[in-house]
């Protein structure tokens, strides 16, 4: 019976463990639909039930619980398939870490060896509600955490996979110590050094998994920004020949204007009224073609990307509505309000695509409200935006190099102290910024 109520109570754990890790530290969302969970809450009694039916067969409980688990795990969580069970992987893995610390502890309280712990049934229970105290602790300290679901929604299925195989090899490492050090119980310093290099070096291999990614992530965000400089390189050296174009133009305008005013007034002393208004047309059309239309919120930067955006576009034939100017003295810098607005239109832009023509317009507002700056931008959208995962999932195909536009806004926004806040309402999407002046 003991040997039963050990088995279940392991069953119980693994499951509920893996639950809190998955939702909550690696921030995987619940599934939504009901038959799924009902269908995963089946499989968990039987688990159980076959548990407790199959006794003392310990190689076919193990079996069950290694099959059933992950599929329990899977029916109750949404998400693409693989990168669930990768996180399912890594988040089994990484458990092995708060083991290791309460087997620890727990030894040194007892005087007993962490493999005579491990025998005693009330003490797996017990670690196994530490544990889910410890990690459901962490889950809440890191969701506190501005920005973290974000960037665990952004990280790519192979960090998983690479902290998984990391956390395995540190596990493999912790089980060979563990059976050495049976070998030399009596000799007790020699067992204290070897369980203080089992430590060390566990803790090194689960680090490495940590640390690769945060290594990676850092590779790719200098290689982001790096392109990102560049591309607002561009658009200001863009910027600066179209205004040189157009003072060139202005210049050949006035020269010329003399001209085209005697040419009026002589259709005007002839009574020619209808030569002079085609005339005044002709120069309208020769301003509209020669001279680019710019639009100036008070910031150069700022009004190069205004101008790039209106030029990417005009063959959609996008209305723009543009009000209000950034105040000259802004602590805000140049990148930072670059990669802010570029990446707000570049996304206007690209949901205006998908509207009938009649519908394609974006309109950005720029205002003081006592001691705020506040920067809306707001555009139709034809489907329905799903306000929760904004900035974790993206509709583009190339999802490796895409879906990272409302995460750099938000980290720029959270840089400067601000604040960003999406609404829709109607078909109207908002993106709201709030700058304490």
């Amino acid at each position: 019976m003991e040997i039963v109520t050990e088995d279940v109570w392991l069953a119980v754990f693994s499951v509920l463990e893996n639950m809190i890790m998955i939702f909550g530290i690696f921030c995987v969302p619940i599934a939504k639909h009901k038959r799924y969970f009902l269908f995963g809450l089946g499989l968990f009694l039987g688990l159980c039930l076959g548990t407790i039916w199959l006794g003392d067969k310990k190689f076919a409980i193990l079996s069950m619980r290694i099959c059933m688990i992950p599929v329990i795990i899977l029916l109750w969580t949404s998400g693409k398939i693989i990168r669930r069970f990768a996180i399912y992987i890594c988040s089994t893995m990484y458990l092995h870490m708060p083991y290791l610390c309460i087997n620890l502890v727990c030894s040194g309280i007892s005087g007993k060896s962490m493999n005579d712990l491990n025998g005693y049934v009330v003490y797996k229970i017990i670690r196994g509600i530490l544990t889910c105290i410890i990690i459901g602790l962490l889950a809440y300290r890191l969701r506190k955490i501005s920005g973290y679901k974000e960037l665990i929604n952004n990280l790519q299925t192979k960090y998983f996979l690479v902290g998984g195989v990391c956390s395995l090899a540190a596990s493999v490492v912790q089980h060979f110590i563990e059976e050495a050090s049976l070998v030399t119980y009596y000799d007790m310093e020699l067992v204290i050094c070897i369980i203080i290099c089992m430590v060390i070096v566990s803790t090194m291999f689960y680090a490495l998994g940590v640390g690769f990614v945060v290594m990676d992530l850092l590779r790719q965000k200098y290689k982001a920004e790096s392109s990102l400089k560049d591309e607002y390189l561009q658009i200001t050296r863009e910027y600066v020949r179209v205004v040189r174009r157009n003072a060139r133009e202005t210049r050949k305008m006035r020269h010329d204007l003399q001209a085209h005013i005697s040419s009026l007034r002589h259709y005007m002393e002839k009574k020619e009224y209808r030569k002079a208004e085609s005339y005044l047309s002709a120069i309208q059309d020769h301003m509209t073609q020669t001279i680019c239309k710019t639009v100036s919120v008070n910031h150069e930067i700022v009004d190069a990307v205004l101008l790039e955006a209106q030029s990417r576009g005009e063959p959609y034939q996008i209305q723009w509505k543009i009000e209000g100017i950034l105040p000259s003295a802004l602590s805000i810098g140049d990148f930072e309000l670059c990669t802010i607005f570029s990446n707000l239109l570049s996304n206007s832009i690209e949901a205006c695509e998908r509207l009938p023509q009649s519908q394609r317009q974006i309109h950005l507002e720029i205002r003081q409200l006592e001691n705020n700056l506040v920067i809306e931008l707001a555009n139709p959208v034809r489907d329905r935006i799903d306000l929760e995962r904004l900035g974790s999932v993206t509709t583009k195909e190339d999802e490796k190099n895409h879906g990272f536009g409302i995460s750099n806004i938000r980290t720029m926004v959270e840089k400067n102290h601000g604040r960003l806040f999406f609404e829709e309402q109607e078909g109207i999407f908002l993106a709201k910024i709030l700058f304490l002046m």
